[in-house]
C-alpha cells in the first residue's frame, strides 16, 4: 500500500489537514472559497455564471445572500422554481431559480 504525501493530506491554500487529494489539493472550505471567487470573476468579466449549490450569489455585484445558507427560514428558496430576491449589498432585484433534486436509497428488509 502506498503512503499518502503531505500534499495529499493537507490543503495547499491554508495548510489544514484534510483529504486534499479529493478536491484538487484544497480543503472543503478553501474549495468553496475558490468556487465563490470563480463566480465573482465571471461576473466581473460580464459573463455571470452564478450556479452554486452552496450560496445564492447576486449576479450584479457577487454578494452572497445572507439567508442563502438557511433556506428553511425562507421556504420560497427551498421549493423548485423561480422567485425574486433583492441584493442586500447593491439593492438590485434579481431572479433565483431553485433546482431541487432527490435521491433514494433502499434497504433489504428481513425475510419473514
Amino acid at each position: 500500500m502506498m503512503a499518502l504525501s503531505y500534499e495529499d493530506t493537507h490543503c495547499k491554500r491554508c495548510g489544514k489537514e484534510c483529504t486534499a487529494w479529493i478536491n484538487g489539493g484544497l480543503c472543503y472550505d478553501c474549495l468553496n472559497e475558490k468556487h465563490l471567487g470563480d463566480i465573482r470573476e465571471s461576473i466581473e468579466e460580464g459573463k455571470p455564471d452564478t450556479f452554486s449549490d452552496k450560496y445564492i450569489v447576486c449576479p450584479y455585484c457577487g454578494a452572497v445572500l445572507s439567508n442563502s445558507e438557511d433556506v428553511f427560514e425562507f421556504p420560497e428558496l427551498y421549493e423548485d422554481g423561480e422567485c425574486e430576491e433583492i441584493c442586500e449589498e447593491c439593492g438590485k432585484k434579481f431572479e433565483v431559480d431553485t433546482i431541487v433534486s432527490y435521491a433514494w436509497e433502499t434497504k433489504r428488509m428481513e425475510d419473514d
